[in-house]
């Protein structure tokens, strides 16, 4: 995520709602705004809020929707200009990690895997 990306709590809203409606369609009773809310211990006026991008979620709470939703959580905690803790950690003592990050945003979907492959297979 760029450094001036805005945040985007409209569209972050909107993920939320369709996936919450669409596992809805499919079990109304345990995806209802109030079903989902208790579940996650808030309010369910305040998953409404998060679902008009009226409110910013934490980062355990957005893996908590994410979770229940069937949606990976890096996507929804960009939207919500939220950096993982462990990432924020790992940035924090080594510092050139952000550079590496950088130097790889712009790489194509198949190279960018398989640098990942060959740093986690430890070919590099």
């Amino acid at each position: 995520m760029e450094p001036d990306a805005p945040l985007d709590l409209p569209r972050l809203g909107a993920q939320l709602r369709a996936a919450r409606q669409a596992r809805a369609a499919a079990d109304p009773r345990q995806f209802s705004v109030r079903a989902l809310a208790a579940r996650l211990k808030v309010s369910a006026a305040y998953l409404s809020l998060l679902e008009r991008g009226s409110q910013r979620p934490t980062e355990a709470l957005l893996r908590a929707l994410a979770a229940e939703l069937d949606l990976p959580p890096e996507p929804l905690l960009a939207l919500a200009r939220r950096v993982p803790e462990d990432v924020a950690a790992a940035v924090a003592a080594r510092p050139a990690l952000a550079e590496a990050v950088r130097a790889l945003r712009d790489l194509p979907d198949a190279a960018l895997d398989r640098a990942i492959r060959r740093i986690r297979d430890g070919d590099w």
